[in-house]
């Protein structure tokens, strides 16, 4: 059933019960898709802000819509589906919204009277289960992830909910990140976060049983790194891992454990537990794979990242490339009133390509140096008090940078070795562009045939079976409608020549929501990395 769109809301935040699409139905292509692209591309999202009288007030609060494309003989079909995570299905059911959210509190139960609210402060904490950022495949398995200690696994072909995992039964963290990586003998490893200073960063390392699956039973804790801090622990949203080394990001963007105590009493959000502090420094920890922690401090001027793109190493020196923001409180200024009327958020400091270059041993090397002998414009200088001070290489020629978002590489391949192309997208901008940065010419090619009113996300490499070049494949990016009367539709670019190769539109009466992460498989059984 159609909904009638509100043309002073973008359609995005406008999603409905309604607006979903529970059997796939066929879109109509212009172009031509490749015969060889076939599979499944499944994204998350976040999607419903209004449940009842609860109004949802954050980018992040929307509860989690899951998405799938279904691609083969350049035919594609679209469906689209509510997470039934328990948090849904309770606030559904109550018509209000039940667990908070980042930037949401739950509205209390009309039924309890005022003794009843007040000692429900004291309470256990209920953590929501709203995974809306990413899905991971292992082995038959298709696993949606949020921010929190929960995540849930689904159906690949109905996309409802079939199982849950909570990482606090398993491993001592209170939350993990939404951005796992996959090593070779088929391992997730992924950053979790300790409420304790002394062991605030772990990164977890989660077996495959021999069906592929995830074998918790057997998870652990293999790498740890200490908060600078004794009150306060950085925000996460990824971190690196290279062939020996995981990369862990400690940004002046911090949880106030202090705030965190009291949040609940004091009626607070989560997002009123995040603190910037721009006059201190943004760390790398490196630790190596098997335990042992780099001593060394490396320390740059103050920044705010999501997203790693890739790290490895060379001549003993670790390259890390990320989008980073000047703006520490990016995330604190998402809220829906900053992009209604069809208006686009513009933060004076937008995300941007950088790449940091470590040393990885700084035995023997003298003080105001740069330690640094890989070509690139980026620096690390060691300091009197022992650490290394690092400056980015930005890859520009007015070192403006590059505006860059929702980075991809061809992982298959590259992910933790030296590669030569990263994409990403512009986000929340006018300037709609689809680019492809060459990181060995540095050069950058651009897809700007975005429609106005459009908003393109994340970007998706396919390689072309047998290719021998690292960009030989196609790219599929999901481009959202932002303003009224606009298609949403799934977009695929020849990867090599950033040219436009065919797009699907969705149906009119079809609503994408704001896309963030997922993932494409060629699988039979339609699971995917």
């Amino acid at each position: 059933m159609a909904t009638k769109q509100d043309s002073s809301i973008p359609p995005w935040q406008q999603f409905t019960v309604d607006s979903q699409q529970l059997d796939p139905v066929p879109l109509e292509v212009k172009g031509t898709i490749p015969s060889w692209v076939k599979g499944s591309l499944y994204k998350n999202s976040s999607g419903i802000y209004q449940i009842g009288s609860s109004e949802l007030v954050h980018a992040f609060d929307g509860m989690a819509i899951l998405l799938k494309f279904i691609i083969e003989n350049g035919e594609v079909k679209f469906q689209s589906k509510i997470l039934n995570s328990e948090t849904w299905e309770a606030s559904h059911k109550a018509n209000r919204l039940v667990v908070s959210q980042f930037g949401t509190n739950a509205l209390p139960d009309p039924c309890k009277n005022i003794f009843s609210r007040f000692f429900s402060h004291f309470e256990p904490r209920t953590t929501t289960d709203n995974t809306s950022v990413s899905i991971i495949e292992s082995g038959d398995q298709l696993w949606v992830l949020g921010e929190a200690n929960k995540i849930n696994c689904v159906d690949p072909e109905s996309l409802s909910r079939v199982d849950q995992i909570n990482y606090e039964n398993y491993v001592a963290v209170h939350a993990a990140t939404a951005h796992p990586h996959q090593d070779k003998d088929g391992s997730i490893y992924n950053l979790g976060t300790n409420l304790k200073s002394k062991m605030a960063y772990n990164i977890i390392k989660i077996p495959a049983k021999a069906d592929g699956g995830l074998d918790m039973e057997n998870s652990k804790i293999v790498a740890s790194a200490p908060s600078r801090w004794k009150w306060k622990i950085s925000y996460n949203h990824s971190f690196g891992m290279s062939e020996n080394y995981f990369v862990i990001l400690e940004q002046p963007f911090v949880i106030s454990l202090g705030r965190v105590f009291i949040k609940k009493l004091a009626g607070n959000t989560s997002e009123k537990s995040l603190v910037s502090y721009p006059k201190e420094k943004t760390r790398f920890h490196i630790v190596k794979k098997d335990g042992t922690r780099i001593e060394t401090k490396y320390t740059m001027d103050p920044f705010f990242a999501f997203h790693f793109c890739n790290c490895y190493e060379e001549e003993d020196q670790m390259v890390i490339d990320m989008t980073i923001y000047k703006d520490l409180d990016y995330m604190k200024k998402l809220y829906l009133d900053s992009l209604q009327g069809n208006s686009y958020f513009n933060s004076k400091h937008p995300p941007k390509f950088a790449r940091f270059v470590v040393p990885l041993d700084i035995s023997g090397a003298e003080v105001n140096n740069n330690l640094i002998t890989l070509d690139t414009k980026a620096t690390a200088v060691l300091q009197s008090d022992g650490s290394v001070f690092c400056t980015p290489d930005l890859y520009s020629e007015d070192s403006g940078g590059i505006m860059m978002e929702l980075p991809k590489i061809n992982y298959e391949s590259y992910n933790g070795k030296k590669y030569q192309y990263v994409y990403g997208a512009s986000i929340f901008t006018e300037k709609n562009m689809i680019k492809k940065l060459d990181l060995k010419s540095r050069t950058v090619k651009e897809y700007n045939d975005v429609d106005a009113g459009n908003e393109p996300g994340e970007s998706f490499f396919i390689p072309k079976p047998g290719s021998t070049k690292e960009d030989e494949g196609v790219l599929l990016t999901l481009v959202m409608a932002h303003q009224p009367g606009r298609k949403s539709y799934i977009l695929v670019l020849d990867a090599e020549t950033m040219t436009e190769l065919a797009r699907a539109p969705l149906p009119e009466n079809k609503i994408m929501p704001l896309t963030f992460h997922g993932c494409f498989t060629q699988s039979k059984s339609q699971t995917c990395w």
